[in-house]
């Protein structure tokens, strides 16, 4: 868990994250998932009552300060978050209690542990029917993301979503640029000075090699969004994916 003590650093300064709302691919991947639902229900499957991952287990990984995972519970999700660092969980538990109201209504249930995504994880064989990973992944060494593959494999019930936002090279001149003045340890990484968080980036072969190994790519498209980084905007880009198994 050596990054542990970087992102609870990032969870009390907010040089990156931030925002209390879930970011506009996922939602869009919401919707996605709202239309197939509603497509089998036209086929004969039970009404959810609205509430689009109503009995759904979600396995949220790097679930931060907890907007993708109330997000899901509040439609009706049985979601677990797992977060490495101890002040984001905390911050997660204070807005669940706010909320908590509309996750009832929803008949959603909201549990947070923490833990490291590139380690066991405390969930049993083949019982999540979504698992997240939005922009999560992105700090773990290869031995890490292989055992969190393995682990995303074993725990996803079959034909069960992977949804993925990953930092992408590919049209991506400020992660070149990093990549190039602070390599990190592996292929295609970064270490930020004033940060001290190490990131892989991906072209779009290596994303494809790296995840279809383990899963059926449905959908894999780029999008961007401007960041902050020692003062200045930066233009970068993320690869957003809807993945099967």
């Amino acid at each position: 868990m050596a990054q542990q003590s970087v992102w609870e650093r990032e969870y009390d300064d907010k040089k990156l994250v931030g925002g209390d709302k879930p970011a506009a691919s996922f939602r869009g991947f919401v919707k996605w998932f709202k239309k197939e639902q509603r497509k089998k229900r036209e086929e004969g499957a039970p009404d959810s009552d609205g509430f689009v991952f109503q009995g759904k287990n979600i396995l949220d990984l790097g679930s931060g300060e907890g907007k993708n995972a109330l997000y899901c519970a509040e439609r009706g999700g049985n979601v677990l978050g797992i977060e490495i660092a101890k002040n984001a969980i905390e911050t997660a538990h204070k807005t669940a209690l706010l909320k908590d109201r509309e996750v009832r209504v929803a008949q959603g249930k909201l549990e947070y542990k923490w833990g490291s995504i590139g380690e066991i994880f405390p969930v049993g064989d083949e019982s999540q029917d979504m698992v997240l990973d939005v922009t999560s992944s992105n700090s773990l060494n290869e031995s890490e993301r292989e055992i969190m593959l393995n682990e995303i494999n074993r725990v996803m019930k079959p034909g069960g979503l992977f949804f993925v936002r990953a930092l992408c090279k590919d049209s991506d001149a400020h992660a070149k640029q990093l990549v190039k003045d602070f390599p990190g340890p592996e292929q295609d990484t970064y270490t930020m000075p004033d940060l001290g968080l190490t990131e892989r980036v991906f072209t779009e072969r290596d994303f494809r090699d790296v995840y279809r190994k383990y899963f059926t790519i449905l959908k894999l498209e780029k999008e961007f969004h401007y960041t902050q980084f020692q003062g200045r905007s930066y233009k970068r880009a993320f690869w957003v994916a809807y993945l099967q198994k």
